[in-house]
């Protein structure tokens, strides 16, 4: 088995392992869904769209949504 260490703030960690907890599984749970996910379709689970100033930032990344997409960094 590998082991893949991911860098991020300490604020999206803290948010997001509560997050993860919540729907009782760990960090490492989620990740391993994100790439057992990304590989099963081909593609990332979500959008990633740039800008001609700026090609990924927090109003790069849109979240799928039926209605309209939905900045994923943003809390409504």
């Amino acid at each position: 088995m590998a082991i893949v260490s991911v860098r991020m703030d300490d604020d999206t960690k803290k948010k997001f392992d509560a997050f993860c907890s919540s729907v009782g599984i760990t960090i490492s749970a989620a990740v391993n869904m994100f790439a057992k996910m990304t590989i099963r379709e081909d593609r990332l689970p979500f959008d990633v769209k740039g800008t001609a100033t700026n090609s990924f930032s927090s109003n790069s990344v849109q979240a799928k949504s039926p209605n309209k997409p939905t900045d994923i960094f943003t809390r409504p």
